[in-house]
């Protein structure tokens, strides 16, 4: 016979039911608390960080400024959330705003140098170039050392050559060539020099510009690079045989070991069109230059 007891439970026991139910409120509320207090939010954000999960980690970041705008963890949750926006979820106009709130809300932040940078990086992502420049040259009075000065001013200047201010491009590619020494910044800023002079038909500077880098590189490759362009600039001005000297003392490329041959075969080809094409001599002209030999 089944028991009453299944349907009923004697008062006894419904008394002690509601007390468990009532002494456990209290502890599933603390557990509530404590999942979503702060110290747990930048737990929790850190965690999915370091697992890979950057949509939570930005998520919690974001949960805990919004809880607790106030927190003198503030400027670095949201120096966290925005370089998680920026570096690893792409998300340039999420990362800006947090970027611009860090600027804003914590002038002081030891991180503000840092943020400039990234935020300036993400105009120029989001093709807001002028807004990018515009950050970087805030920045540039705040670099650490002359290197990361320029940096920065290399930098502004892609930015302008990318702009098609080819003008102003180079005077920032000038000064990232300034100091002392030559490292990869500066041969950066030669090799964009040297395409900047060659675009303007300023040949000699162009020349000046790659033979820096040609005699100065470390990089076998970059120097065969540096010594084709000085090549390109003989061409243009007409000095063939230069051109064809410079080629032959060039090592090639094991990518493209016919290349320079090929090289030389059209400069020759070209000189002897211009040759062919150039009016002939005047006599008095030719009895010159024999009585010249002679001598």
């Amino acid at each position: 016979m089944v028991s009453l007891e299944l349907f009923h439970p004697p008062k006894d026991k419904v008394k002690d039911g509601k007390r468990l139910y009532l002494n456990l409120i209290p502890l599933v509320f603390c557990l509530l608390l404590s999942a979503c207090s702060p110290k747990a939010l930048l737990d929790q954000a850190q965690a999915a960080w370091d697992g890979g999960d950057y949509a939570i980690a930005a998520e919690r970041y974001e949960r805990f400024l919004k809880d607790n705008p106030q927190s003198d963890q503030a400027a670095y949750a949201r120096f966290r959330v925005a370089m998680i926006c920026y570096r690893d979820l792409k998300q340039y106009d999420r990362a800006i705003e947090h970027y611009i709130h860090l600027i804003e809300d914590y002038p002081k932040s030891s991180d503000i140098y840092q943020a400039r940078l990234r935020l300036a990086e993400c105009y120029a992502f989001t093709r807001r170039r002028r807004e990018a420049i515009k950050e970087y040259q805030i920045a540039l009075p705040s670099a650490p050392d002359e290197k990361e000065k320029r940096r920065v001013r290399l930098s502004i200047g892609e930015l302008y050559y990318e702009m098609d201010d080819l003008g102003q491009a180079l005077v920032e590619y000038q000064k990232a060539t300034g100091g002392t020494g030559y490292d990869e910044l500066t041969e950066r800023a030669f090799l964009r020099l040297g395409g900047i002079r060659y675009l303007r038909s300023e040949y000699k500077d162009a020349l000046a510009a790659y033979d820096t880098v040609a005699e100065k590189t470390n990089d076998s490759a970059i120097r065969r690079l540096a010594r084709l362009a000085m090549a390109d600039c003989y061409e243009r001005m007409s000095q063939y045989d230069l051109a064809v000297n410079l080629l032959e003392a060039t090592e090639p490329d094991p990518k493209s070991p016919d290349y320079i041959r090929k090289r030389i075969a059209s400069i020759r080809e070209l000189q002897r069109m211009r040759y062919l094409g150039a009016p002939a001599p005047s006599p008095r002209f030719s009895k010159l230059r024999i009585r010249a030999r002679r001598n």
